[in-house]
């Protein structure tokens, strides 16, 4: 699959590069040889898809041929990776090495001629075309082409140590390059973010037939989101924003959330008679008696879709449902001051309490308080700083029988202690 491959190696061959004409159409053998050549001497350079899970495609066009042009390719190739801002590894080149078996023919002592980076001629001519790349340290590619019936060991490893020899060269020389690598990806390069999810959240994240990926992707502009059986999710945008914006939702759609966790400025989803949900991830019922702490009949007479509030999870049910609360982050509530209404009516009509003593007389006091009050103790400062007036106006504790009726307030009477006058039970007064 396209998804696993890692670089995509593209070598083009014209026929004007080596002085012909030519019909240009589909890749001939040698150009997908070449190509898969150079594609295995750069791969092992890559970075890894956790640190870079890009596809890199390299394009080689050869204009000119006198020599190996798919070594060429190759250090043309690890150049463009580091002007395209690719994380490689290390920086590797290529070289061809020729062979002369037979050197007495062309004047020699016979003993056999290795030949660094071979030209046209020299490989038309030669017995060898042994294709070399790596660093200086090791080689990720080779090939050879032999037109001898073998060679020996020796030959053999004659022809590597002078193929590093020839590569330690040709590193010295890309090193000089100007402009230097790039220390960043092109500004126009899509911007890839992998995160790793439950892999039973995947699921969520798809939706039904797509529906929900498709609905993230135009929500939030991203250009693709890509999910994997085993969690993995590669989120690719073309600017950060929307990339943040879709990691959100599936940050939210995937998360387990924790009983006793506060979330802040939730969208109200949908509201319904017996209370409203509220998405947090992917979304919770707060009932309507843990909206507000006052009494609230309907759920819609104050709160409406869109609106948003702040809720605190309470419980996770075993179906994974949540049950959200907007009351518990409310602060406390007081006692609730008396109504106008029933003040001014308490107002109107005091209370009278009645202290009523042991011959049978009852002193009347006003009470302007909404309450009731009830007798002190007779050892009170009012007690304490002045004694009984005389002069006090009292009253029977039962109505006369001439008197016709009247309103009457019943006022309760504490049992007290009066060191002068005794005990005094309690009683109701009937105040005339």
């Amino acid at each position: 699959m396209l998804s696993d491959i890692v670089l995509i190696f593209q070598y083009l061959f014209p026929p004007s590069c080596v002085g012909e004409v030519g019909r240009i159409g589909a890749p001939s053998r040698r150009e997908i040889g070449h190509g898969m050549l150079a594609e295995r001497a750069l791969e092992p350079i890559l970075p890894s898809e956790d640190d870079f899970p890009y596809t890199v495609r390299v394009e080689s066009t050869i204009t000119e041929s006198n020599g190996s042009s798919s070594m060429a390719s190759v250090c043309g190739g690890c150049l463009a990776l580091q002007d395209a801002g690719v994380p490689i590894k290390c920086m590797i080149a290529g070289i061809a090495m020729g062979l002369v078996l037979d050197t007495e023919e062309f004047g020699g002592d016979g003993t056999p001629l290795i030949l660094s980076d071979i030209t046209g001629s020299e490989d038309a001519s030669g017995d060898m075309d042994f294709k070399v790349a790596g660093n200086e340290d090791g080689v990720t590619a080779f090939q050879m082409d032999i037109k001898v019936g073998g060679i020996t060991l020796p030959v053999m490893r004659k022809a590597l140590l002078q193929a590093r020899d020839g590569r330690r060269h040709i590193l010295a020389e890309m090193s000089k390059c100007s402009p230097s690598p790039s220390k960043r990806l092109s500004q126009y390069a899509p911007l890839i973010h992998i995160m790793k999810v439950n892999p039973k959240k995947v699921n969520i994240i798809i939706g039904s037939g797509g529906k929900k990926v498709k609905s993230i992707i135009e929500e939030t502009g991203v250009e693709a989101i890509d999910t994997q059986d085993n969690g993995i999710v590669k989120i690719t945008a073309k600017n950060l924003s929307s990339l943040e914006k879709s990691k959100s939702i599936i940050n939210q759609l995937t998360m387990v959330p924790d009983v006793g966790a506060i979330y802040r400025n939730c969208e109200i989803k949908s509201v319904a008679p017996y209370g409203v949900f509220v998405e947090i991830a992917p979304g919770g019922l707060c009932h309507i008696s843990e909206l507000t702490s006052n009494w609230l009949p309907k759920a819609e007479d104050v709160f409406k879709v869109g609106d948003r509030v702040d809720v605190k999870l309470i419980e996770v049910n075993e179906k994974g449902q949540f049950r959200l609360s907007r009351k518990a982050l409310l602060p406390e509530t007081t006692s609730e001051k008396p109504s106008a209404e029933h003040h001014a009516t308490d107002k109107a009509s005091p209370r009278r309490i009645v202290q009523a003593p042991k011959d049978g007389l009852a002193e009347e006091y006003k009470d302007k308080d909404s309450a009731s009050k009830l007798v002190n103790s007779p050892r009170s400062d009012s007690e304490e700083d002045a004694p009984v007036s005389k002069k006090k106006v009292y009253k029977g504790l039962t109505s006369s029988a001439t008197e016709g009726p009247k309103k009457s307030s019943v006022a309760s009477v504490s049992k007290i202690a009066n060191k002068d006058e005794g005990t005094l039970v309690n009683g109701d007064a009937k105040i005339g």
